[in-house]
Parts: structure tokens; C-alpha cells; sequence
């Protein structure tokens, strides 16, 4: 739940409205600060961490480079306690997220405006400054003031792990941005990175207002500083990291490319977590190949055992076809004696029956004779 305070009852109070005005441009030599706010603060606003507020912000050219955050607003100091500011792009992708401790920022229960130096963050086009207050209830409390009186349709409320903003209509959020017109910077682009047993290859492209740019990888873990080859391999730059074995401390790759008066770093963490996922997708990687191994020997023996019973049934199958086609020709012949046997019933029966009749006429005839012979 948004948390306002009013000035006049300093704790007390909320409210919220925005309109859409140009920011006013102020310039101090080649610093040119980017503002929404009138200067005067009616409300303060603070909230419970992920939420957060996010201010839009359209530079004065294309490509621009910021130099700080300044936000206007007080704290009640309970502890070191952290609070995060992000840039980001106009598709709301993460450039830069920083945690800092608001002891440092801000003076304690002192309304103020506390300046947050950036390393030079090049963004192109419009841009958002995003501010995590982190309120706790019983801990430091970080209040940010707002300015009512002039209410342009830039300020969101944000959540810092989703990639949108939802509009939040309770005046100007009072954040500026000081920077300067990017003029002649280099880019250094990232390609791909490809871990070994032994060492972490980075490759990587530059793109520079000359052709004539100097490159340098330096590693840092503690106090030591290493430099790192690099090398020019189709198109792309590469250098290799060796890892440290025993590693403590996170190591950081500075990549820094020169041309012309323009420098840029890119700066690549690295710890020792990142060796040991590699160590266990590895493991992972030869568990799952064992695995399949094992798979497929079992597979390959039960293929062998399935041939070996298709084996066994195509010889029972031919087996039992010869079978049938022995009792095939069996009964084929025992048809044919059926047959004969019943031709020889029909000729016995007939040659009874002629045989009967010969005898009856013997008899009759007989009987006659010798009636004949009496008379």
C-alpha cells in the first residue's frame, strides 16, 4: 500500500494526481539536468519493497549519457538499511541496478536532495529512473517528496521483478537525472560466452565513432590485477579468464575500449559460482550421459532378447504351419476313404438288397412248385 505524507502535517495525509508538462532543462556547462517538479513539495511517498516508482524521462537528444539520479526527500535512520535505484530502457529492460545504503545517500530525519553519481550509463531514446524505497515498518524509512502542483502523465508504480509499470496518479514524483549528450562513444557489445574446464572465453564486438580503437581485459579479485590478452578472430574480439582455484572474492573482467576522447567499460562479474555451475552441469551433463548409456545397453538387450523371441516364435510359426499342413494332407486322404468307404456302403447295400430279392424269388418260386406237385 502507497504511503504519503503531507508537509503540512509532515507524517500525515495522501494524495496523488499526474498531468502531462515538458521537463524543464536546465544547463550548467555541458551538465544539463532533466526536471518535472516546480522545486516545492507538498506530499512524500514511500512503500514496501518490490513496489516502487518509476519516472519517465525523454532526453534532448538521441543518445544520452547519465551522469546522476537526484531525489529529493528525507529518511528515518534505523540501522543500515539499503534502498535501489534502476535505469531503464524505453521497453523497460534493466541498464543499470544499484543497492545503496540510504546513510550514505541521505542525511538522517534532513529533507535534502541526494545526488547518486551513475558510471556514465549511455541510454538512447526515453528512458525510466526507477527508486525501491524498501519501507520497513519497525526500520529506516526512506521518503521520496512529490509535487502536486504540476502533475505530467509520467510517473508509474512499478514492481521491481515484472517488466511493466501501472499508472499512479499522486502528483510529480520529485526525481531529476543530470547528464550530457553521448558525443563520440564507443560501445562495447557482448557476443557470447563459453565456459571451460580451465577458463571462461568472452567474445564481444565494438562499435566506435573511429576504426582505431584500443582494447584492454584487466582482471581484478582483491588487490590483484591481472591483464588479460585479447585477440581479433573473425569479426568478433575474444579473451580468455584462467579460473582461481580457491577464489573468495567475486573477480571482475574490465573490458575498456579508447577512441578518440571517449572511453568506455564494460565491467563482467565473475565468481566462483559460476565455475561450480559449470562443474555441476558437467556432472549433470555425465550423470545424464550414463544414464542414456545404461539406457540404451538396457534397450539394446531387450532389443536382443525381443529377436531372440521373434526368433523363437517365426520356428514355432513354422513349425505349426507345417503341422497344420500335415493334417491338411491328412485329412485330405481321410476324405478320399470316407468317400471310397461310402461308395463300397452303397454298392454293399445295393448288392443286399439284389441279393434279398434273388432269394425271395427262389422262395416264392419254390413254394410254388410244390404246391404244384400236391395238386
Amino acid at each position: 500500500m502507497n504511503n504519503l505524507l503531507s508537509l503540512n502535517r509532515f507524517f500525515k495525509g495522501i494524495a496523488l494526481i499526474l498531468i502531462l508538462i515538458p521537463p524543464l532543462v536546465s544547463a550548467s556547462a555541458m551538465i544539463i539536468e532533466l526536471a518535472y517538479d516546480d522545486g516545492g513539495a507538498e506530499l512524500f511517498w514511500s512503500d514496501y519493497y518490490p513496489n516502487g516508482v518509476a519516472v519517465e524521462f525523454s532526453p534532448p537528444v538521441s543518445k544520452w549519457r547519465i551522469t546522476a539520479i537526484m531525489v529529493y526527500g528525507f529518511t528515518i535512520d534505523k540501522g543500515e538499511k539499503p534502498f535501489i535505484v534502476e535505469v531503464r530502457d524505453s521497453d523497460l529492460n534493466v541498464i543499470l541496478r544499484a543497492s545503496l545504503p540510504v546513510s550514505r545517500c541521505f542525511k538522517n530525519a534532513t529533507l535534502h536532495w541526494a545526488k547518486i553519481p551513475l558510471p556514465n550509463v549511455v541510454v538512447k531514446g526515453d528512458f525510466y529512473i526507477c527508486v525501491y524505497p524498501m519501507l520497513e515498518f519497525n526500520g529506516s524509512r526512506l521518503w521520496i517528496a512529490v509535487d502536486n502542483d504540476t502533475a505530467p502523465n509520467n510517473c508509474f508504480l512499478i514492481d521491481c521483478y515484472r517488466q511493466e509499470v501501472k499508472s499512479w496518479k499522486g502528483g510529480q514524483v520529485m526525481i531529476r537525472v543530470e547528464g550530457e549528450e553521448a558525443v563520440n562513444i564507443i560501445e562495447i557489445v557482448p557476443h557470447s560466452v563459453s565456459i571451460g574446464e580451465d577458463a571462461l572465453e568472452l567474445s564481444f564486438k565494438t562499435a566506435g565513432p573511429s576504426n582505431d580503437i584500443e582494447l584492454k581485459a584487466t582482471i581484478q579479485a582483491g588487490s590483484l590485477i591481472e591483464d588479460c590478452e585479447v585477440k581479433y578472430e573473425k569479426g568478433l574480439y575474444k579473451t580468455r579468464v584462467e579460473w582461481f582455484s580457491g577464489l573468495k572474492s567475486p573477480v571482475k573482467l574490465l573490458l575498456v575500449a579508447k577512441a578518440l576522447n571517449s572511453t568506455m567499460t564494460l565491467t563482467v562479474g565473475l565468481n566462483t559460482s559460476l565455475f561450480s555451475k559449470y562443474v555441476q552441469l558437467e556432472e549433470e551433463n555425465e550423470r545424464l550421459r550414463a544414464m542414456v548409456n545404461s539406457s540404451c545397453v538396457e534397450l539394446r538387450d531387450r532389443l536382443k532378447k525381443e529377436d531372440n523371441n521373434i526368433t523363437l516364435l517365426s520356428a514355432s510359426l513354422k513349425e505349426y504351419r507345417e503341422i497344420i499342413s500335415e493334417k491338411d494332407e491328412e485329412n485330405k486322404r481321410l476324405v478320399e476313404e470316407l468317400n471310397a468307404m461310402r461308395l463300397l456302403t452303397v454298392s454293399l447295400a445295393i448288392l443286399t438288397v439284389f441279393l434279398l430279392f434273388l432269394a425271395l424269388r427262389q422262395r416264392i418260386h419254390t413254394g410254388k412248385f410244390k404246391v404244384d406237385e400236391n395238386a
